[in-house]
């Protein structure tokens, strides 16, 4: 419930504090006193639109706080998701307007965005203003608010929960179909590059050796030719290294006598002699290795340039060749694997499919039977309040779809609340045809509708806290007497706050404030006060008789107050007899 509203610098608001309590507070006073200013700041505290037109002339900011007591509603809030933290069960909103037109909004003293603090106070208060449409005037909302009086919900969740397992199905089919429609060139080509690979026969390094080969092939001749001339030089010609060689060891071991040193190198010189020929017997086998072929040439040379096409198009070397072969025949695979997967998620989708226009078409039929009832129910309550003539209805929409759910012999679109939106329509007078509600009344005609369905749907509403402002526009009487019963009846299960300016309904007020305009000349002040039983009969005897209040006028009123603290009782003997 809303248990304090705090307000500074608001208009002409200087600074007002007020404790409502529970069930119905009704708020009073002259026209133009400041009722509605109220009602305005404690939208702006629930996330309204904030304005520096609203501070107090000469002041540079306002401050508007509200304080609840959530019990233990304060799960459905869900509040962790803002990061709010609850002390006792008590929420404090707080919003602080600027001259400059910025706002900060508070929850429990964290700063939060506007968007949150609407949010939690949307789920904390219904505000209905006569320009104001929440909640019921939300039509979106109008299938939810049905769904609640029919005690659909349990439906509604297994609806949104196969809607949910039927969009992910088709998500992941449309992804997988979007996958293989681009991989359809992509599995040829890769096909093709598998092949092309393959049938290559690429060999790990086999470049470099090929490439080693083509020099020798090239340069044969002058290979030969220069290694047989080593060879000569070395051990067959003329005067060859061998033969001097041989001549310096036969020195050396003549000298060697004269000096034992020198015997070392003689050694030396005898094992130099044995390296060169067997130098020369390489060059004398390389020679003749070494092969003049022109078509083998051109062998290489062909290999060479079919792994240089292949090195070009898939890496830059033949290890990134032999790399990228293996990596397109896993692609490869896998795009065959997609076909099996699609037809698997096909069949789950086709399942999926029945179990949710089966489920879709249950709940329709709730519905629709469900329809019926609410209707003649708030139509009842609507006639109570003074408006008979008035038809109400809940009209349902299904939008075609061929590729939509079957249901009532038709393929429909459907989604997470099954295949229907409703919105409900309202006639207000005889040969009218119903149109939305959102478009039909104004004033104190949507005020009275708004109390009707409230009360009909009161045990449905998650929020706790209704205001009516001027719910009285446009009636009196036994009228006025209906709708002042019907508010008190509908605070017994939910907190009501509403501005009036008939007697019949501010009698009924479990708290009453009177709001002043007060002026000391220089500047004006609205003032709200809480009233006692003494003040409560004066304000009525002024709503009654104006400021020139008669004794016979404040006999009046205390009668009114009597009569309004006699009905409790009566209500509640009729509860004990009809349990009884």
């Amino acid at each position: 419930m809303l248990s304090r509203l705090h307000v500074v610098h608001y208009a002409l608001i200087e600074e007002v504090e007020i404790e409502f309590g529970q069930g119905l507070n009704i708020i009073t006073g002259e026209t133009g006193a400041g009722k509605s200013i109220l009602i305005g700041a404690l939208g702006l505290v629930l996330g309204g639109r904030a304005s520096s037109a609203v501070i107090r002339t000469g002041q540079s900011k306002c401050i508007v706080e509200a304080i609840f007591d959530l019990g233990g509603r304060s799960g459905s809030l869900d509040l962790e998701a803002e990061g709010i933290d609850l002390d006792e069960g008590e929420l404090i909103l707080r919003r602080v307007v600027s001259r400059d037109g910025r706002s900060r909004c508070y929850a429990n003293g964290l700063s939060i965005p506007v968007k949150s603090l609407q949010r939690i106070g949307k789920l904390l208060v219904d505000l209905h203003g006569q320009h104001d449409h929440q909640s019921l005037l939300d039509a979106t909302r109008h299938i939810d608010f049905l769904d609640g009086y029919a005690g659909l919900e349990k439906k509604v969740v297994a609806v949104a929960e196969q809607h949910c397992r039927l969009t992910d199905i088709q998500t992941r089919l449309a992804s997988l179909r979007r996958q293989m429609a681009d991989q359809s060139d992509r599995h040829e080509l890769l096909s093709f590059q598998i092949e092309e690979i393959a049938t290559a026969v690429v060999q790990p390094h086999e470049d470099e050796a090929l490439e080693a080969e083509r020099s020798r092939l090239e340069n044969a001749e002058r290979l030969i030719e220069s290694a047989t001339m080593l060879e000569q030089m070395l051990y067959q010609g003329e005067d060859s290294i061998v033969d001097r060689i041989g001549v310096a060891q036969r020195t050396l071991g003549e000298i060697s006598s004269a000096d034992k040193t020198l015997a070392q190198k003689t050694t030396m010189l005898e094992a130099i002699g044995y390296e060169i020929e067997e130098l020369a017997r390489f060059f004398t086998g390389y020679s003749q290795e070494v092969e003049h072929n022109p078509e083998r040439l051109a062998a290489v040379v062909d290999r060479l340039g079919l792994l240089g096409r292949l090195k070009a198009k898939y890496g830059g070397d033949l290890d990134s060749v032999l790399a990228y072969a293996q990596e397109a025949e896993a692609e490869f695979t896998g795009a065959e694997s997609n076909q099996v997967e699609q037809a698997s998620l096909e069949q789950e989708l086709e399942e999926v499919r029945q179990v949710f226009g089966r489920q879709c078409f249950e709940l329709s039929e709730s519905r629709e039977a469900a329809s019926k009832t609410l209707a003649a129910a708030v139509s009842e309550s609507l006639s109570e309040l003074g408006m008979p003539d008035v038809t109400f209805e809940i009209a349902f929409s299904r939008a075609l779809d061929p590729d939509g759910v079957e249901c009532h012999g038709n393929a429909y679109s459907a989604g997470p609340s099954g295949i229907e939106t409703a919105e409900f329509h309202l006639s207000t007078n005889p040969g009218e045809s119903a149109r939305p509600l959102v478009r039909v009344a104004s004033g104190g005609e949507i005020s009275r509708i708004m109390l009707a369905l409230k009360t009909v749907l009161a045990q449905t509403d998650s929020v706790q806290v209704l205001i009516f402002d001027e719910i009285d526009v446009g009636i009196s009487g036994r009228i006025a007497e209906v709708v002042g019963r019907r508010l008190k009846h509908l605070s017994d299960g939910c907190q009501t706050v509403s501005i009036t300016h008939l007697p019949q309904i501010a009698k009924m007020a479990d708290c009453h404030f009177a709001v002043r305009k007060e002026t000391d000349g220089a500047r004006t002040e609205t003032c709200v006060l809480p009233l006692d039983e003494s003040e409560r009969v004066e304000e009525l005897a002024k709503l009654l008789g104006g400021e020139e209040i008669s004794s016979l006028t404040m006999d009046h009123a205390r009668e009114m107050l009597a009569a309004r603290m006699l009905e409790a009782p009566k209500r509640s003997r009729k509860k004990q007899k009809a349990s009884a």
